[in-house]
Order: C-alpha cells, then structure tokens, then sequence
C-alpha cells in the first residue's frame, strides 16, 4: 500500500524543542511493509504541498500535523482543508486541534471520569489551555496563596498577548486587540487558561492505542527528568527537552494493582473523549494526588511519535507491549479506518466473502483434513475457554472436544458464512455463535479467552488486516493462539497474493515477549500450521 505521512515542520515552533531531525515523527523508518511518504507541512504553503501530494495517487494518508490556532505550524486549517478531500485516512482531527484542555476538563467532570483535579484548594496550578510541551509553565506555574496566583496570571497575560492576538486572526475575530483585552480581564476564569489544583505526586503517561472503538492500553510509563534544587517537581519547557529527561517503562510485578489502576485511569480517558474516532488513539498524561489515585491532567490525541530508535522520546512502550511493534500499529491504524469505511477500500468484499465456501475448502468438503485436524490437537492439551473463528463444518472443535485431556468449558464460534453460523448455532456444544467477518468480531471483543484457533481466515485479509488480527489475538488469548493457512494458492479476485506472502508475514510478526512459537515435531513441513504459547510464568 502507498502511504502518504503529513507532519508539520518543526522548525517552524514558537520555542526550541531540539533537534528537528530528531523529531522526524516518520513510520517509514521502522516499517518496510508499505512504500511510505513522509512530506513536512509548512503552514503558509499547506494546501499547494497537500494538493501536490494527493496527485501521487496514495492509497493511505496519516496525519500527524498538529499545530493549533495559536501555533505558527501547520495545523487546524491544513487539516479542514484535507479532510474535505474525503480521502482514507488517520491521525489529528481539525476538531481535536479546536478543543483545549478546558473542553475536556468539562467532559470528564460531566462524564463522571476519568478522575480530574479540583479548582478551589491551593496550591494551585496554572497554564494555557491550548498550548504544547509545557509551553509558558515555569517555577510560578505553581502558586501557594491568592497573591502568587495573582502575580502568575498578570505575567502569563504579558506572555500569551500576541498568543491571543495570532489566535484572534486566525479565527477571523475582528478585534484581536480587543479579544486580547477581553481574556486578560477574565483573569483566573480566562476561557485560555487552566486553573486547577496541583496534584504533587509522581507523574507518569499511559497510551492507549484504539482497536476499532476498543481501548487497548500498553505499558505505563514514569515521567523522569532532572531535579534541580529548589524547583518546583513538574515539567517545565526545559525539562521536558533536556536530555536526562526521558520515560521509563514500569514493570507490571513491581506492582500489578498501580499498573491496572493506571491502565483503567487512560482507557476511561479514552472513552470519555471519544479518542477511537482519530482511528489512532491517545496518550494520557496523569499524576498521582496523596490519596494514591491518579488525576488526569492531559489527554493528547497522538499516541506513537514514530520516532528514530534511540530518541529521546522514542515510543518504547509500542516496542515492548503492542504485539506487532510499529509495524502493527500503522496496519491497525489503517484498519481501524476501513473497519468504519468498508465501502472506501475499494475491493468487492462481499464477492470476496461468497467465495469463503468454494475456495478454501479441501478437496474432500471438509475445512481441514483429519491429519490436520490431528496435528493441531497435538499440539497442546486445551483447558478453559475456546474461540473457534473460521469454525466451518465444527470439526476441530469436536475433535478438541472429545480427547480426554482437553476440558473446554466454553465454545464460542465465529464464521462469516450465514450457512456455517446456522449450523453452529445447532450444534449445542457451541456456547455463542455469530456471522460477522473476523476483523470486525476482533475488534469488538473485550472478554480474554484462554485459546483461539484461526481455521482457515487469514487469507481474507489484506495485509493491514491480517496484523490487525494477530495483534488482537495476542491481546485476547490467555494460552494458545493456533492459525490455520490454506494450503492452496488463492484464486483470482482474492485480496492477497501467493501463500507465501501470507505466511511471511505471520512469521515476521514482533511476538510479545512472553510469548513463544510452540515447538512441535516435523515444523519445517507444516506450513499452513502456525502455533504460539504463553509463556508459563
């Protein structure tokens, strides 16, 4: 697939935030699947560049522009003006861009969640609602009594004035000296700026990555940057650059009930901001208060920078807990688009889906022989909660069923063809069984199951739907995940091409690391098996 990744140039920021280079927010240097195009939007010429880049004809767009009304970069107008395009795509919306930190302050106080801190209670904390890294934050962001409050926003007026006055113009306000004035007399209640308690513990950042409108959250994070004495303990604009900054990954046995409460905390800041809408998700900054609960204090629309390995800010919470890596990430990005726009991809897909039974059935009816069959239910001994996708006429299930050492305790099948599903839903061994294509279930399902066999499916994917699919069941299953691939060459009109490709792809696939591919005997001649385990702990 040709991709075209839109990003504005940061050279063109208000204030230094290192090396530009560095900050080269590309996929195209982590992924080699696509042919990527990464094109560095400038604000003052953003329509002719994105004009310039549609007429290369991709077949994908990401974007990652995310200059506000207040910024000199590319931003809310280059993005209105490419979203009526109407082109596939993910990333920043123009909507999101409009929001500040005040609109989702009102949300989550409406919604109920996620927590948020207070407004009355000094110290109190004070910053722009529309800004970016810690801009305008320094040591008297953070006030103790009235006076120091007072004195705070008197010289945040002074520094965000022509803020207000680029802000006024881009919107088209008449006045921008006047709107200037009108903010500045709003004083602590400035529609521009956030008031709120200060939340004096530890800092730390969860990404939750959307698959579908499924929140998947992956590995927290702790803020750590340099300690200087007699400074206030949050991120200034200068901290947040310096090189002894950084993000370290937490350990989940360190303490696994901080790091669900952590997790939740983000997923309900998902939900309430509605963040799967961007087909990417967000990155949810939070602190921790005294009562050990964490406040969330930002909620920032782009999850994965796609920087270079080795960064500062490089994204090693995508390396470490999303199966698939970056690879994964950008397919499930593109996937989470065509999942609510099955219309744009372009292929007949419900021709596609007729051919399920004709196609990938072996010579004799059956979706796998009996040595097939055979081989699988080798490969492990299956106890607990079974996902049969692609279930077909049963069989694997029934044999897995009845082998003695197996105890299966709940059945649940899913099969795109409405014949299979009928029959499934007969056959009473089966607890659930519905007729919905396999992205689509996977990307609804929230509930683990132990073991999910994959019969026969994954040659309907296209290859973006395909990591989806591993990336998910990777998720979901708690022991085993089996994948079953036709032997046969698929016919003409498929989606994928020779078998091989499709094999590649499962192969090179960044497993979890507590994951391992199941040893069984005679592998190098079962090419249409691919078998995983969870590694016992």
């Amino acid at each position: 697939m040709r991709i075209c990744v839109f990003q504005s140039s940061f050279e063109e920021l208000q204030a230094s935030v290192g090396d530009s280079q560095e900050l080269c927010m590309n996929p195209g240097q982590h992924i080699t699947q696509h042919e990527i195009t990464h094109k560095t939007i400038h604000k003052e010429t953003a329509r002719a560049q994105i004009d310039e880049a549609v007429s290369e004809g991709h077949d994908f767009y990401l974007n990652l522009m995310w200059g506000t009304h207040d910024d000199s970069l590319a931003g809310v107008d280059a993005i209105r003006y490419f979203e009526s395009l109407n082109l596939p795509a993910a990333g920043i919306q123009s909507s999101e861009r409009e929001q500040s930190k005040q609109d989702f302050l009102a949300t989550a106080k409406a919604a109920g969640q996620p927590r948020i801190p207070g407004t009355t209670e000094f110290p109190l904390f004070v910053k722009p609602a529309s800004s970016y890294g810690s801009m305008f934050i320094d040591e008297h962001s953070l006030c103790q009594n009235e006076d120091e409050l007072s004195s705070c926003i008197k010289k945040m007026n002074r520094q965000m004035r022509p803020v207000r006055v680029l802000r006024a113009q881009a919107v088209g306000n008449p006045d921008p000296d006047l709107y200037a004035d009108t903010l500045e007399a709003a004083g602590r209640h400035s529609s521009d700026l956030v008031v709120q308690e200060f939340i004096g513990g530890e800092e730390y950042s969860v990404v939750v990555i959307a698959m579908g409108e499924t929140p998947w959250p992956l590995n927290p994070q702790h803020a750590k940057y340099k300690q200087e004495d007699g400074k206030a303990p949050f991120l200034t604009l200068d901290l947040k650059f310096d090189e002894e900054s950084c993000y370290e990954l937490l350990n989940e046995s360190d303490d696994p009930e901080f790091w669900q409460h952590l997790q939740e905390t983000a997923v309900q800041a998902f939900t309430t901001n509605k963040m799967h809408t961007n087909y990417m998700g967000c990155d949810v900054d939070m602190r921790i208060g005294l009562d050990g609960k964490a406040y969330v204090i930002e909620v920032d629309p782009l999850p994965v920078f796609f920087y270079p390995i080795g960064s500062q800010l490089e994204d090693t919470d995508v390396q470490r807990s999303f199966p698939g890596s970056y690879r994964a990430v950008l397919n499930t990005y593109i996937t989470n688009y065509f999942l609510k726009n099955p219309d744009r991809r372009g292929l007949n897909r419900d021709e596609l889906d007729g051919q399920s039974e004709s196609v990938f059935r072996n010579g004799n009816g059956q979706a796998m022989t009996i040595q097939e069959m055979s081989e699988i239910a080798m490969l492990r001994s299956y106890r607990g909660t079974l996902l049969d996708i692609g279930r077909r006429d049963g069989g694997i299930a029934r044999l897995l069923q009845s082998i003695p050492q197996n105890e299966i305790t709940t059945l649940t099948g899913v099969d795109i063809s409405s014949e299979d599903t009928q029959t499934c839903q007969e056959d009473t061994s089966y607890a659930h069984a519905h007729n919905m294509k396999l992205e689509v279930y996977l990307s609804q399902m929230t509930e683990p199951v132990d073991h999910i066999i994959c019969n026969l499916t994954v040659q309907y994917l296209p290859i973006e739907g395909l990591d989806f699919a591993l990336a998910r069941c990777f998720q979901l299953a708690r022991k085993s995940i089996t994948m079953v691939v036709s032997q046969k060459v698929l016919v003409s009109g498929s989606v994928r091409g020779p078998l091989n490709e499709i094999r590649e792809s499962i192969k090179t696939f960044q497993i979890p690391s507590d994951w391992t591919i199941a040893p069984r005997d005679g592998s190098d001649g079962l090419e249409w098996l691919f078998s995983f385990e969870r590694k016992l702990r």
